[in-house]
């Protein structure tokens, strides 16, 4: 159980990116990669106890099952490593910023531990029989109280506007202001020993081709953004540009979300668009008088 309602913010929003289909692998300690499941239905709450060990409860749960067959030889910690220097992984963290049990990954990221899994195993074997499976029973859906974890002038936490935004994600809202993004994370590690606070990409198709358009990188701010939380941002910006576009800044689109910004940051945002022509987009966020809804307003400067 969380300990405080911080933790229990992060939580939830690390939870909520879940959605059912999304595959599921298991990092076992100094073995290595296995797989593959698939989620089924979306994230719950159940204080059933699972096993024996008090503290380790875990409340906060999705459902998943076998999917594609059994690979009893898993992806070694050699070949994760092997992959994040060649970039081609680059969201699994070997070294926690954060204390989690779940991390997402992208969709490109799955598809290079799948391809070494179907290596490893060439010989597949049908999923084993679950002998006990679990069964939740009722459940109890995770959701966002805005009543509850919000004060007047906005969320009390980060952590809690990003919840809001990953359940707006999962039901696939908010294309109005971001585009069709396919898929979305959040505490996103980054080599700087900084997480990226929600991270989307955005893709073509062309003749049954995916073509990568668009990289949108969020920074959150509860209340003001000052001009530390634009140079971060410009920082997460610049390490995209490098490691997911060769270098192309102009397909990361950064964007700040706040309750406000100070007049620094809407000063650097007009300079920028106009000598680069390109911008840092400013959403600001209202909490509903009633406490029910949030509102979501585009400005640049």
């Amino acid at each position: 159980m969380p300990s405080t309602e911080r933790n229990k913010a992060e939580i939830i929003a690390g939870v909520l990116s879940i959605v059912p289909g999304d595959m599921v692998f298991f990092y076992v300690k100094n073995r290595g990669i296995y797989g593959v499941w698939k989620v089924v239905g979306f994230p719950f709450f159940d204080e059933t106890r699972l096993w024996a060990a008090e503290k380790q409860l875990y409340p906060y749960r999705f459902c998943f099952e076998p999917a594609l067959g059994s690979f009893s030889i898993p992806v070694s910690l050699t070949d994760v490593l092997d992959l994040r220097d060649k970039g081609r992984i680059w969201t699994f963290d070997l070294n926690p910023v954060q204390q989690k049990n779940q991390y997402k990954i992208t969709t490109a990221e799955a598809r290079e531990i799948l391809r070494l899994l179907l290596r490893n195993n060439t010989l597949q074997n049908a999923p084993p029989r679950i002998t006990c499976p679990y069964d939740p029973g009722p459940r109890s859906v995770v959701d966002v109280d805005i009543s509850a974890c919000t004060d007047p002038g906005g969320f009390r936490y980060e952590g809690w506007l990003n919840a809001w935004l990953m359940r707006s994600f999962a039901r696939g809202e908010l294309k109005d202001l971001f585009g069709d993004y396919s898929e979305f994370l959040n505490l996103v590690p980054t080599t700087f020993n900084k997480v990226m606070d929600v991270f989307l990409t955005h893709v073509a198709t062309m003749d049954g081709i995916e073509v990568p358009t668009k990289y949108t990188c969020i920074e959150l701010k509860a209340r003001k953004a000052t001009h530390k939380d634009l140079s971060q941002t410009l920082r997460y910006e610049d390490w995209l540009a490098r490691r997911l576009a060769g270098g192309d800044k102009q397909m990361i689109q950064s964007t700040i979300i706040a309750g406000s910004f100070s007049d620094e940051v809407r000063e650097y945002v007009s300079e920028r668009e106009r000598i680069e022509e390109k911008t840092v987009r400013l959403i600001s966020y209202r909490v509903s008088d009633d406490k029910r809804g949030i509102t979501l307003r585009s400005h640049y400067a």
